[in-house]
């Protein structure tokens, strides 16, 4: 019997283990190079992977998939797509990655860019292990968290290591990322600020011909949510987004100290929701600037030619 088993820590394994090298697969034996795209396959693993490098889709450069899954649905006759799939490689675009940047990217992990193009290790948000039956499944699951562990601690860093072609670049995806992106990227999306030190009025992003602060914020910044966080006791500057027709709030903290977090307020029925997060610069060059601090000027830009 076919087993697709939900396990969320085998799915999700290549978003929480970045580029950490591991020492149980130091020794590579096979060595992937195609496209541009290299990196090794350990000894233990070399045998229980499939790579695929030829007739793949838009964009991809090598697939990775589970032998035993992919002979397990084979036998099973069941035309099954994506049993088995480990990960892919794709090199997208930048207009392209600007669209995905403004939806949900689950399973998708920007990690380098060139001059061109950006560089995706896609996974499953799903366990794609195929069995017989559920002996088999169940002798199988080492195998399958093993392999997983390899592609999600090793394959990025490899990448990355044997190109220097390549710089290193992430992106999360939580909804203030989605939004920023759509401001900065989706033309018509609306969206204003609201500042108390320039009056009641909202101010208009438009009015300011040429700026980078919406840019600055997607591209120069990751956000983690913080589950447990309360929002400080501070006057706070509102970057606020119409989301058909309903407002979605942040509110970016000017006291010391919380410069960096901000805050989400949305509505979802007669209810009213709030998530925290705080912002991190990428590079250590920005160590001084925050969040806050980079909508201020955004909108002394605004004021200032708005004759506020």
């Amino acid at each position: 019997m076919k087993r697709f088993i939900k396990m969320a820590f085998l799915g999700t394994v290549a978003a929480t283990m970045i580029l950490g090298a591991s020492a149980a697969f130091a020794e590579g034996m096979n060595k992937v190079d195609t496209n541009g795209i290299a990196f090794q396959i350990p000894e233990q693993i070399s045998d229980l992977v499939n790579v695929q490098t030829e007739n793949l889709g838009e964009d991809t450069l090598v697939s990775v998939f589970e032998k035993a899954s992919v002979e397990a649905s084979e036998k099973l006759d069941e035309n099954h797509e994506g049993a088995g799939w480990i990960f892919s490689i794709t090199k997208v675009p930048e207009q392209k990655m600007k669209e995905l940047r403004c939806g949900g990217m689950d399973g998708m992990e920007v990690f380098a860019e060139d001059d061109d193009f950006f560089y995706v290790y896609n996974h499953p948000t799903d366990v794609r292990i195929v069995r017989e039956s559920q002996e088999d499944y169940q002798a199988g699951l080492d195998q399958w968290t093993m392999i997983n562990e390899w592609a999600g601690q090793e394959v990025r860093q490899e990448i990355l290591a044997s190109n220097p072609d390549l710089d290193e670049e992430f992106f999360t995806n939580t909804s203030l990322d989605m939004y920023l992106a759509q401001a900065a990227f989706k033309p018509g999306t609306k969206f204003e600020l609201r500042s108390l030190d320039f009056g009641a009025e909202a101010l208009d992003p438009a009015a300011l011909k040429e700026d980078d602060f919406i840019e600055d914020l997607a591209n120069d910044v990751t956000y983690e949510v913080l589950p447990d966080a309360q929002a400080p006791d501070s006057e706070y500057v509102v970057l606020a987004f119409d989301d058909n027709g309903e407002e979605v709030r942040y509110d970016f903290f000017k006291a010391e100290g919380a410069r960096n977090l901000i805050r989400e307020t949305r509505k979802v029925g007669d209810e009213e929701y709030t998530t925290i997060y705080q912002a991190n610069f990428k590079d250590a060059d920005d160590a001084d600037k925050t969040t806050t601090g980079i909508v201020e000027e955004w909108c002394k830009g605004i004021a200032a030619v708005s004759g506020r």
